[in-house]
C-alpha cells in the first residue's frame, strides 16, 4: 500500500487529497484518490490503519474505510467537525484524534462516544497530544490541559501540565 498526501487550501477546492495505490509484485492493482472539503490534513504514519483487509483513513474531517482488494468505499463517516488527525486501533475498535473531539468508532464507522475540551486539541509546540496507554486515552489541548478519559469515554482526570 503506497500512500500519498497533499493539502491544499484554494477556495471552492478539496482541502486535502490522498492517493492510494495497491501494487503486488511491482504491478499497480488499484488506485484511488480521496477528496475531501474540510480541514486539510496530511499523511502520516497514524493517519491510517489496514485491519482484516480494509485500510481506515482519515482525510479531513472524514475517516473512510475501504476494501483493500479493489479500493471500493465500504463507509465514510464525518468524525470531527474540524479535521481527522490519526486513528489508532483500540480494543475491537478505532479512536480518532480530531481537533475538536476524540473520538471512538467501530469497525462498521458508528460512532460509539465524542470527547470535547476547553480548546483544540492541538498543541503550540506540535508534540504529540494523544496517547493510548493499555485501556486509558491520554489527550492535551491547546491550553495545555491532559485529560485522562477511560475506554467508555468518561473523563478521569484533568490537570494543568504546560
Amino acid at each position: 500500500v503506497r500512500l500519498v498526501g497533499s493539502e491544499m487550501c484554494i477556495r471552492d477546492r478539496p482541502s486535502s487529497m490522498h492517493g492510494i495505490r495497491i501494487s503486488e509484485n511491482g504491478t499497480e492493482k488499484c488506485s484511488a484518490i480521496l477528496l475531501e472539503s474540510g480541514g486539510a490534513t496530511g499523511i502520516t504514519e497514524n493517519s491510517f490503519v489496514i485491519k482484516n483487509e480494509s485500510i481506515y483513513i482519515c482525510c479531513s474531517d472524514m475517516v473512510y474505510c475501504l476494501k483493500l482488494s479493489d479500493l471500493s468505499v465500504n463507509w465514510r463517516n464525518q468524525c470531527d467537525p474540524g479535521t481527522c488527525f490519526q486513528i489508532y486501533e483500540f480494543e475491537d475498535d478505532f479512536i480518532i484524534h480530531g481537533e475538536m473531539q476524540i473520538s471512538r468508532i467501530d469497525e462498521q464507522g458508528k460512532t460509539k462516544w465524542n470527547f470535547g475540551a476547553r480548546d483544540i486539541f492541538v498543541s503550540p509546540d506540535g508534540k504529540n497530544e494523544l496517547k493510548i496507554i493499555e485501556n486509558r486515552i491520554e489527550v492535551i489541548d491547546w491550553q495545555g490541559y491532559k485529560y485522562v478519559l477511560n475506554s467508555a469515554g468518561e473523563l478521569l482526570s484533568e490537570e494543568k501540565v504546560i
